[in-house]
């Protein structure tokens, strides 16, 4: 073979320049669509933990808020016993509280969607915490002692308020100044009263705290949380409110409404 063959077998191995164009739009078009595979899969996976989240903080909510509005109005059937030392009229050993109740809710203020719940109950040596799970303190700041329910130190009604503050529901316990966060991503603490029928424990219909004349009739307590999470996977996503209106979420965040209805078992 001469070199003039040998040259021109050379310049035959090489890639034209419309293969090279080809090769690389087709290796765009693979990483492309591996990249939109991988969002996909990005979103997907953060909507799933959002739901989780919500989910569980949801839960957690309804645990704690069930735990208290159960207990709300509580108060020993025998007064006189050896265990227990109550007078629904006295001094209750608290300047917030100086008179015992079981429930009281405030509706939101203008400019808000966020409602105010407070329950109140007895204490007794086996259950005598507050929301934050703290021993109740009196208006000195003496904690309940339980050992001796008769002392006359001892608070006479333990306190827990509900509220939302910078998006967190956070609870405020008996002789505790300062709210503490229970759950994140709080729209709205929505909460209704149910009103019994007169005699009867039959509850006739939910009303606003505005609208309750008297919280003795108050029977049941429902409570509507709407949650977000914290990613913005979910464009264009829907729910229903807790006025049972369909909404459109606009800043591609995930939400979730959730309602559960409480007995008062005390009154």
């Amino acid at each position: 073979m001469n070199n003039k063959t040998f040259a021109h077998h050379l310049r035959q191995a090489g890639f034209t320049l419309v293969e090279i164009l080809v090769a690389l739009i087709i290796g765009m078009l693979v990483v492309l669509a591996a990249m939109a595979s991988m969002l996909g899969t990005r979103s997907t996976a953060a909507t799933g933990d959002d739901v989780n989240v919500l989910h569980q903080s949801s839960a957690l909510a309804f645990r704690l808020l069930g735990q208290q509005i159960r207990q709300a109005g509580y108060f020993p059937i025998d007064a006189s016993g050896p265990l227990y030392y109550f007078d629904v009229n006295a001094d209750t050993k608290l300047e917030s509280e100086p008179a015992f109740f079981a429930i009281k809710g405030q509706e939101a203020a203008a400019g808000s969607v966020n409602d105010t719940l407070k329950v109140g109950f007895a204490p007794n040596p086996d259950y005598f915490h507050d929301c934050l799970g703290q021993v109740a303190k009196n208006s000195a700041g003496a904690a309940y002692t339980p050992g001796n329910p008769a002392d006359p130190a001892n608070v006479r009604l333990i306190t827990s308020e509900f509220l939302v503050v910078n998006g967190a529901l956070r609870c405020k316990g008996s002789g505790h100044i300062t709210p503490q966060p229970i759950i994140d991503g709080v729209e709205r603490f929505d909460v209704m009263y149910g009103i019994g029928d007169a005699g009867t424990e039959r509850v006739v219909r939910y009303v606003t705290a505005t609208n309750v004349a008297s919280f003795d009739q108050v029977r049941t307590v429902r409570v509507c949380l709407q949650l977000a999470g914290t990613s913005r996977s979910n464009p264009g996503g829907s729910y229903v409110d807790c006025d049972g209106s369909s909404q459109t979420s606009s800043d591609g965040k995930l939400r979730r409404v959730y309602t559960a209805v409480f007995a008062l078992r005390n009154l």
